[in-house]
């Protein structure tokens, strides 16, 4: 099964007893009336600004295009004033008018979807009902690995739409990595034309990259689905592949070729003025591409070998007092995070960067376990939680995967749907500082779209539960996803 057919499956045929629904992530608050409103092609969008777009998720859905000029019978949207930051809607259905009123474009779009799941296509009605609804976290996220296998903007364009289907407000795009760089820098053609291809252990090359044009085509996706994207370049560490194209990145200067191999490689970023340069130069041309407030900058699994046999590095140590090799990663961070700021945004680095100090202004993305974003939080920092016992979605979900072999770790979708940001001894303070979590899925054993899909639903719609929704209920749950899986 494909992404595009999962998109067509997110609508819930049954019909549902009263005051019960068949919605993913489950709603705030929701009460059925005796009423339904049909739909069909006299049927008009008012107050959305793009009402064409409205039109064709409709119709994506429920394959009536509506198209109406007059306003006898209405989809009407209206945006509220106050308090844009709560992501809330509220949603009714009467026989004559949807009501749609909500605190922001995305929030308009959030009960759109929780519209089009509430959808009988029997009869072709819309099921009466009234929805009081807002996130949980306001921050919502799903990673997607494009270095280590390549996929190309029509599958990142579908993975959004199936993100933005179930409330997810972000994607978090891995655009480099030791296997590939996937992002067109115009000041350093080398990136691509060398650094995003590698010789597999057959001969073949193999490889991939999106040009701006295609980055900006995915970005303005995004936005009408109302999803962020937020692109991941990362360093000191898993940098190979910029090293491929220019070797004078490192602090040995040698060639290398980009790797086809997984696993944490020796070759990481030397911390000279030229290399730090080069990178700022890069995230300038990021920046004008991706919009979004936040850069994420990596920051993980960083050998200090190469530092440790390095003269520079033990001259830079000197000249600019680190204490230690962790300093010296500190200070790299630092360097790019300054650059960022000066441009309007803040970075977001994995949990490894908490060993060294780093402002308030840094957001800490915790994938090992929850520690790292509780320490942060601790210390004022914002965090991200994206454990991986429960939120890596490379992990095989079922014993079949298991037996196979695929990851050692087992994460089923009970797991998933049970996890919180939220570690239980911080303090009501700390809490405040955890903006939300995420999913990931690392693409090393994941070459094909049907496989990619494969390993993220339904994880996905437990995961979207789990950060959306302010009661959790898996048996419940269990229910409407039988019914997304088994349409009546």
């Amino acid at each position: 099964m494909r992404i595009l057919a999962w998109l067509s499956v997110l609508v819930f045929f049954a019909k549902v007893a009263k005051t019960q629904h068949a919605i993913i992530p489950a709603p705030l608050s929701y009460k059925e009336n005796n009423t339904s409103f049909l739909l069909n092609e006299q049927v008009s969008i008012v107050g959305y600004d793009e009402s064409f777009f409205i039109q064709q998720k409709i119709e994506a859905i429920t394959h009536i295009l509506p198209r109406g000029e007059n306003t006898k019978r209405v989809i009407l949207f209206s945006l509220q004033s106050t308090d844009s930051n709560s992501q809330s809607y509220w949603l009714k259905v009467t026989a004559d008018t949807v009501f749609i009123s909500a605190s922001c474009k995305a929030a308009q779009l959030y009960a759109l979807h929780t519209l089009l799941q509430n959808f009988n296509s029997k009869n072709n009605t819309f099921i009466g009902c009234e929805v009081i609804d807002k996130p949980l976290f306001p921050y919502r996220a799903m990673h997607l690995d494009v270095s280590r296998h390549f996929f190309n903007k029509t599958i990142v364009k579908q993975y959004i739409a199936l993100l933005a289907s179930l409330k997810m407000n972000t994607l978090h795009l891995h655009l480099t990595d030791d296997q590939g760089w996937r992002i067109e820098i115009k000041q350093y053609p080398l990136l691509t034309q060398i650094g995003a291809w590698r010789k597999e252990k057959d001969g073949s090359n193999y490889g991939g990259f999106f040009t701006q044009d295609d980055l900006r085509e995915i970005v303005s996706y995004a936005t009408l689905n109302g999803v962020e994207i937020i692109p991941e370049i990362e360093m000191p560490g898993h940098a190979s592949a910029a090293i491929a194209a220019y070797p004078f990145l490192s602090c040995h200067r040698n060639a290398i070729e980009v790797p086809n191999t997984w696993g944490i490689k020796n070759d990481i970023l030397c911390p000279t003025d030229s290399t730090l340069q080069f990178f700022k130069n890069v995230l300038n041309e990021v920046c004008e591409i991706f919009p979004s407030k936040f850069i994420h900058i990596g920051g993980d699994e960083v050998p200090k070998t190469q530092w440790q046999q390095s003269l520079f590095v033990q001259q830079l140590m000197q000249e600019k007092k680190l204490k230690n090799y962790t300093a010296v990663h500190a200070y790299i961070i630092q360097e790019i995070e300054k650059h960022l700021t000066q441009k309007g945004k803040r970075i977001i680095a994995w949990g490894e960067v908490m060993r060294g100090y780093v402002s308030d202004s840094v957001v800490v993305m915790s994938w090992k376990s929850k520690a790292a974003g509780n320490k942060a939080t601790k210390l004022g920092k914002q965090a991200i939680m994206a454990p991986r016992l429960y939120c890596y979605f490379d992990y095989p979900q079922n014993i079949q995967d298991k037996k196979n072999g695929k990851w050692m770790v087992y994460t089923p979708l009970k797991k998933t749907y049970c996890f919180t940001p939220y570690s239980k001894h911080l303090s009501p303070q700390a809490r405040q500082f955890i903006i939300g979590g995420e999913a990931a899925v690392w693409t090393e054993h994941i070459a094909t779209e049907q496989q990619l899909l494969h390993q993220i639903m339904p994880r996905l719609a437990a995961i979207s539960e789990a950060l959306w929704s302010h009661q959790k209920d898996f048996k419940d749950f269990e229910r409407r996803l039988q019914l997304l899986l088994n349409p009546q």
